[in-house]
């Protein structure tokens, strides 16, 4: 096996600085060394390759054709460093990278799009793969380390799993335009006496906080039909299919679809978590992305354009 050729950093600055400006002395001023030490790696230079790089012509050097060639290679060397120095700081600029993200529908088709649009137009290098997806499926690839961040109104306790409540808000009635409690400013249980509604499956959280609240107060409804998120029970109220208790964040979006929103009384919370990786390296990406949804949480309480929303003490926004 041949030798290992050893040609140092310093060598092919001094190469390359002496074949753009075609002297050692203008190659030692752009080094900031002088002309005898530039003379001196030159020589150096040649002795590593193993062939004359230069022609002595009356006290001048000459490069030879292989020091062209050679000058071709160097080029695209430096050309690769710049590249990389670049790319380096795009990293550190967060302008590169992936980041990787799942959530619920409400986060998922309303809130999380409005943050990722201006955050992609800062960091426009990102790759971003994001899935709406179920709460159950959202914290298994949590636990699996698969994901960057999990966003999810179901709160898991894991050791593989670092959950962190976002914000609250509280939950919302819907009805068809032109239903008889249409132009109620407040809906309480006993208002929905006897009407169709809307219900989540049997075995999700929110079913149970609101059926309480109507068996506390022996309130019957008519419950014939199951949805699994507020969009499908919203899509449904706008129809006249019947009334759902649903978090307002989707129940926004579709009010200009027909659909009625209005408070409920009792207040029944709706908390939003995200969850990350306990054992997975953080990701700066993903932490400025959360940066990124807690100021827009921050920006929107303050603005109250989500009526009652909350969160937790000390993130600068309204307190429970």
């Amino acid at each position: 096996m041949a030798a290992r050729i050893r040609i140092s950093p310093r060598q092919l600055e001094a190469f390359r600085a002496f074949m753009e400006v075609g002297t050692v002395t203008g190659a030692a001023e752009r080094l900031r060394l002088s002309q005898p030490a530039v003379s001196k790696i030159l020589s150096g230079l040649e002795y590593s390759v193993g062939y004359p790089l230069f022609l002595r012509e009356k006290r001048r050097l000459v490069p030879t054709r292989e020091a062209r060639l050679l000058q071709r290679e160097v080029d695209r060397i430096f050309r690769g460093l710049d590249e990389l120095d670049g790319f380096v700081r795009d990293i550190r600029a967060l302008d590169q990278g992936e980041l990787h993200m799942l959530s619920t529908p409400a986060l998922g088709e309303v809130v999380l799009p409005d943050v990722m649009a201006a955050f992609l137009r800062r960091h426009r290098d990102v790759r971003v793969t994001f899935q709406v997806r179920h709460s159950e499926v959202i914290a298994q690839r949590v636990v699996d380390q698969q994901t960057d961040l999990g966003f999810s109104m179901v709160p898991f306790d894991h050791p593989s799993i670092h959950s962190e409540e976002l914000f609250q808000v509280p939950a919302v009635c819907v009805l068809p335009a032109g239903h008889r409690l249409a132009a109620c400013p407040v809906i309480r249980p006993e208002d929905l006496r006897g009407e169709s509604f809307l219900s989540f499956a049997r075995d999700a959280r929110m079913r149970h906080l609101v059926d309480a609240v109507f068996e506390a107060r022996q309130i019957d409804r008519v419950m014939r039909h199951e949805i699994y998120s507020s969009l499908e029970a919203c899509s449904m109220a706008a129809r006249g299919i019947g009334v759902a208790i649903v978090e307002p964040l989707t129940a926004m979006r579709m009010t200009q679809r027909g659909l009625v929103m209005r408070p409920f009384e009792p207040r029944i919370h709706y908390s939003f978590r995200v969850m990350r990786p306990r054992f997975r390296d953080p990701s700066r990406l993903a932490e400025a992305f959360l940066d990124a949804v807690r100021a827009w949480l921050q920006e929107t309480a303050r603005s109250g354009a989500i009526q009652g929303l909350v969160l937790p003490r000390g993130s600068g926004g309204a307190e429970p």
